[in-house]
């Protein structure tokens, strides 16, 4: 990037050296410069060029309520002028944290919330809480833990240990004992190369096949994203038949089902909650993200009323010093609640099948393979070959191609993977402004399809 301002010059030498990026290589951000973006408004960005951007993606599926919402930054403000910092450890609370307690199992019909700071640590704490659980009630061998191939539950070891992604695995292995993983509801990708309604949900009963060769007595916990994000917006072909018996198994068998709603969660799906999709309530949900849309690190672990009678005898021996933060706790509240007076959760509903309709226009293009999606939380997949739906190589790196080009054409969908482009803007966006995200989705494939055929030849 060929770039004259100095500030911005200052800053990409501080890249070159000094910060190890996120999922990134740090060789192209040290060759082509670091994308520093400098404020936010709306559904708008700006770098640090004074460019600007539509945010197609949330930032990364989290600034549901749209950037500079004065309402939660005033919220913030006033807390930090009362008291900046208290802790939760040893029977202390704060106010903010109590009253956010409150609303979250209220509006979730649920029992108790233990705070921690990010979705990855909200994901580490209902594990612990399962395999106490289960422990207290005189079952310790129930420690093991099964989440979905292809899942993505954050990179702590734990929250890593359950996600399915080979890739973001391979350089931390040996990983935590006592993770297992059953098949994916991925229609377009069918593991038992079967189509819906002929396969009879395979995939759900995929779960008790490899429940009764582990044997339930050893099983604590069934950890799912009712719409599964990094595999690219993946959900059953029928929400309520699968979850049905998702839910049955798990209760037949003395498990716990605990829904990662981190990216799901505040709107993002069409509802409040993407568990209202499925017909079946958790056991636990666990929220980040979207719970402050990113004003503020938090993340919640919400329990049902049996789990938290359990606790009232013992000590859960967990905890995080920043966990349930008093500044985080106020912008959660300040968050839900303008989620909750602006029914965004409905403009996300209404939206979201416009985006869908537009998004369908791409498939004209020969690289994309299948468009899905639900509420405000769509993906692209992009093939070799759409009749056979030949993967493209990772040496193309198509989606991120796409990115770049697509940051030229003001939008920001940052976080392409190889082969899919994610797209989960603000859940404030309205037509026109899905519109441009839409044009320039088109000019961005076509330039790289062009491209792919030719590296191809």
């Amino acid at each position: 990037m060929n770039n004259n301002n100095k500030e911005y010059l200052r800053y990409w030498e501080i890249a070159k050296s000094k910060m190890i990026p996120h999922f990134a290589i740090w060789k192209e951000v040290i060759n082509e410069g670091p994308r520093v973006i400098s404020k936010g408004d709306g559904v708008y960005l700006w770098d640090i060029n004074n460019n600007k951007y539509i945010d197609g993606m949330s930032i990364l599926w989290v600034v549901n309520v749209g950037h500079n919402r004065k309402e939660i930054i005033e919220a913030i403000y006033e807390q930090l002028n009362k008291i900046s910092y208290v802790s939760l450890f040893g029977g202390y609370y704060h106010e903010k944290a109590l009253e956010l307690s409150e609303l979250l199992t209220n509006i979730l019909g649920m029992d108790a919330v233990f705070f921690s700071n990010s979705g990855s640590e909200a994901i580490e704490t209902a594990i612990k809480l399962a395999k106490q659980y289960h422990y207290i009630k005189g079952n310790p061998n129930k420690y093991k833990i099964i989440g979905r191939w292809h899942s993505y539950h954050g990179v702590t070891y734990g929250a890593l240990s359950l996600s399915g992604i080979r890739q973001n695995r391979i350089f931390f292995e040996p990983l935590v004992p006592g993770f297992l993983h059953f098949e994916v509801p991925y229609c377009y990708r069918c593991p038992f190369n079967s189509s819906y309604p002929d396969c009879e949900l395979r995939c759900a009963q995929d779960l008790e096949r490899l429940i009764e060769y582990e044997g339930p007595k050893t099983i604590a916990a069934v950890i799912v994203e009712p719409v599964m994000s990094a595999l690219g917006s993946v959900y059953p072909p029928d929400f309520h038949k699968y979850y049905q018996k998702i839910y049955k198994i798990c209760k037949e068998n003395d498990i716990l089902l605990i829904f990662d709603e981190v990216n799901n969660g505040f709107g993002r799906t069409g509802k409040l909650f993407a568990y209202e999709h499925t017909s079946v309530k958790p056991d636990m949900f666990v929220f980040g993200k979207g719970i402050t849309s990113g004003y503020a690190p938090l993340g919640a672990t919400v329990v049902s009323k049996e789990i938290s009678e359990v606790f009232k005898d013992w000590m859960f021996m967990h905890g995080y010093t920043f966990g349930g933060h008093p500044a985080s706790a106020a912008a959660a509240i300040a968050n839900i609640n303008i989620i909750l007076n602006e029914k965004l959760y409905e403009n996300a509903h209404n939206m979201g099948l416009y985006l869908k309709e537009k998004l369908q226009e791409l498939m004209e293009f020969d690289i994309v393979g299948d468009v899905r999606g639900i509420g405000l939380h769509f993906s692209i997949e992009y093939v070799a070959d759409k009749l056979t739906k030949k993967p493209i190589s990772s040496k193309f790196w198509i989606a991120a191609r796409i990115e770049k080009e697509l940051l030229k054409n003001g939008v920001y969908l940052a976080r392409a993977s190889v082969d899919r482009t994610y797209i989960a803007p603000p859940l404030i966006i309205n037509k026109e402004q899905i519109d441009f995200i839409v044009s320039a989705l088109k000019k961005s494939i076509y330039k790289v399809q062009q491209e792919f055929f030719s590296f191809k030849k």
